[in-house]
């Protein structure tokens, strides 16, 4: 039975050797949330990128749904892609094409139906995240809360079961400080799935995880949650048999 929906086991990370000194192993269980904190923008980057399948590590095995990603045809990757969610500084809408465009892109392209059809079929989620007067318009005129939340919307659209997201200064710029979270709460709650939240901090989200690991020496050390004080372990049973 597949218990993890991502597993690194001994992975060299890609980039300069000091930044990640230690091969890192780390795996995600199917419904879990784990949290990675002390991790600045440039340790962040390439544990996202190899998390997400983008880039490929210098050695060890990743293992996404107990296939190793990095091995499969391109067609068969580009497919396993589509169940990961990767949410980062940096990324980047396509600057000729409007909100709704960019959102509805990759489900249009590859269900072979309309942009209207995808905006309409994900309408709540949309509404959810305030974004709808603004899908007419280009990238490059709207403020950059709204332009980071279209780029949610991007990712969350593909109904994704793993999210890796990489949080900095710049992505906490939003009016609503917490917006971030309740997106990720909100879409945990209905959807299922797993998350890997990279960051300098993460106490706002602590109510949601399943673990927190800290960046320390250039190793992963497990720190223990004060919110999961009192829960019952009945609570945590997933997380061992990968039942749902």
């Amino acid at each position: 039975m597949i218990k993890h929906c991502l597993v690194l086991n001994k992975v060299s990370l890609p980039g300069p050797q000091d930044l990640w000194p230690a091969p890192l192993d780390l795996a995600v269980g199917l419904r879990e949330v784990v949290l990675i904190e002390n991790i600045g923008p440039d340790e962040s980057e390439p544990l996202g990128k190899v998390a997400s399948t983008l880039s490929p590590p210098l050695a060890g095995e990743v293992r996404h749904w107990d296939q190793d990603a990095f091995s499969l045809p391109r067609e068969d990757l580009y497919q396993l892609r589509r169940r990961i969610a990767y949410l980062a500084p940096g990324m980047k809408l396509l600057k000729r094409l409007t909100l709704g465009e960019n959102i509805a892109l990759g489900p249009s392209y590859h269900h072979g139906t309309s942009i209207r059809s995808v905006l309409d079929c994900h309408a709540d989620l949309l509404e959810h995240l305030g974004l709808r007067p603004f899908l007419s318009l280009l990238p490059q005129d709207v403020e950059i809360k709204v332009y980071i939340l279209a780029l949610w919307a991007r990712e969350l659209i593909k109904q994704p079961e793993l999210i890796v997201a990489v949080r900095n200064e710049t992505w906490e710029t939003f009016s609503v400080p917490n917006e971030g979270i309740l997106v990720l709460q909100d879409y945990l709650a209905h959807q299922g799935g797993a998350a890997l939240v990279l960051g300098r901090s993460h106490e706002n989200f602590y109510h949601l995880a399943s673990r927190l690991l800290r960046f320390e020496s250039g190793r992963l050390v497990p720190h223990p949650l004060e919110e999961h004080q009192g829960r019952p372990l009945t609570d945590f049973l997933p997380l061992v048999t990968g039942e749902e």
